[in-house]
């Protein structure tokens, strides 16, 4: 390999690598899904793939309908949602849960 080809491709690593690792930064993850069950601390919610996923609820969990603030009672069996999972990381927990809007409420 010649010195200008390996010198070429150091600088294309050195210039790449720091693009690859801030990629997701600042990026908030989401799950979409059907709520499945609700406690006071948790909710499973059912994504479009068919996995359940156990998502930790803490008094920091915001919760709208729209751009309304709703209650944690609002979250109920079978309603949509999005949900705010910051990171990613495990243990999962919803910084945010937006609701769907309910049959009620369309006109």
């Amino acid at each position: 390999m010649s010195k200008q080809l390996a010198i070429g491709m150091f600088v294309l690593v050195a210039l790449a690598a720091p693009a690859r690792l801030w990629a997701h930064a600042g990026h908030s993850h989401t799950i979409m899904g059907t709520v499945v069950s609700r406690d006071a601390k948790a909710l499973e919610v059912k994504t479009p793939s068919g996995e359940v996923l156990s998502i930790a609820m803490t008094p920091e969990t915001a919760i709208l309908r729209g751009k309304q603030k709703a209650a944690v009672t609002d979250v109920t069996r079978g309603i949509r949602v999005v949900v705010d999972i910051g990171d990613g990381e495990d243990p999962l927990i919803a910084h945010e849960i937006r609701l769907g809007v309910t049959a009620a409420v369309k006109k």
